[in-house]
Order: C-alpha cells, then structure tokens, then sequence
C-alpha cells in the first residue's frame, strides 16, 4: 500500500493528476473563449499520462495551452457555430408539422452526430502543435476511417448527459463529480481510446491519410 510502485499509488497519483487537469480545465474554460484551448491543453497533458510520461501535469497543462492556443481556438469557434445553426435548425423544424419536417430533423440529427465525431479527434489532435487546417481535415478523415473508435470515444462523452436524463434528481451529485474529476476523467477514457491512432500518425508535413 506504501510502496510507490505499486498499483494501488500509482492509479492514487493518477487519480490526483487528473483531478488537477479537471480543474484547470474548468478554470481555463470559463471565459468560454478558451475552452478549446483547455481542451486541447487537457487532451494534451492526459495523453501523456496514458503513455506514462510525464509528472507534473500543472506545468504540462500550461506547455500545451500556450502551444495550441490558435489551432485549438479556430477549432471551438467554428464547433460553436456549426452547433449553434444545427441547434437553431432542430427547434425551428420541431414548431414544424409533417412528415417533411421530422426527416429534416434526422437529418441534423445526424449533423450533429457527424460533428460529434470530429470533435472527438480535433481536440486531441490539437495537442500535436500543428495548424489548423491539416488539424481539421485529419480529424475529418479520423473521424470516418476510424469510425468504430469514434464511436466508442463518443460514449464516454454523452455518458453523464444520459446518466443526468435517467436519474434527473441526481443532478447535484452529477455535477460536484464533474466539478471534481468527471470532465478530466471523460477526457482521460477519450484518449484512451485515440491514444494508439495518434501515436501512429505521420510527422508534419507528410501526407495526411486516416488508413
């Protein structure tokens, strides 16, 4: 149990690692702005711990802010306003009656999951320091070549909105676990899963291909 080197303080450290990146993440995110890049910064310090690098996560975090900042940025601005339309275009068409309007709404339905996807590689790719175009369009081809990864880094994401929707009066307790741990920890079990397909990429300026 005291041994530094057993699992039992390992997965303790870990733990308390990522509690450090869930509240630097939650601080950094809230002038709304720079949310994409804490996520980046985020993706970036937990993959390092996925890949067992790494000891300081406060001063990692800061390295790939700073790093990613521009990249990450274009990112979320563009990720809000292609998710504020979709928004907009689903309850426009729910005022709507006929058969018309709810093939319309699976259709941004399916948007909005497309979208979902790509966020999924955007932001952990992000952590790379590369620019924005070439950040943007692997996540595109990741998100369609990879599709059984992404599907399965989506579910860590929509995990507490399904668990809040189930048990709405658990609310409170919900978000103290993800003031706490839980965003870092959704976060952690993404690259997880990313972890094995980012490593595997080509280095800058190669030929960008998701095969």
């Amino acid at each position: 149990m005291v041994d530094p080197n057993s699992r039992t303080w390992q997965a303790l450290g870990l733990a308390a690692d990522v509690v450090v990146v869930n509240a630097l993440t939650i601080v950094c995110s809230l002038p709304v702005v720079t949310a994409g890049a804490a996520l980046s910064a985020a993706h970036g310090t937990l993959l390092e711990m996925v890949r067992e690098e790494g000891a300081k996560p406060a001063r990692t975090y800061f390295s790939y802010f700073t790093r990613t900042w521009r990249t990450a940025t274009f990112g979320w601005l563009l990720l809000l306003a292609v998710g504020s339309v979709l928004g907009w275009e689903y309850w426009a068409l729910g005022r709507m009656d006929g058969g018309a309007a709810l093939v319309a709404q699976a259709g941004v339905l399916a948007g909005a999951i497309l979208v979902t996807l790509w966020a999924v590689w955007f932001f952990p790719l992000a952590s790379r320091g590369e620019g924005f175009a070439r950040t943007a369009k692997l996540a595109a081809l990741l998100a369609l070549g990879k599709l059984p990864r992404s599907l399965l880094a989506s579910v860590w994401l929509v995990i507490p909105a399904v668990l809040i929707i189930l048990n709405p009066g658990g609310w409170v307790l919900w978000l103290a676990v993800m003031a706490i741990i839980g965003v870092a920890l959704m976060l952690y079990l993404v690259d997880l899963v990313v972890v094995e397909t980012i490593d595997s990429l080509p280095p800058r300026g190669s030929t960008v291909s998701a095969q």
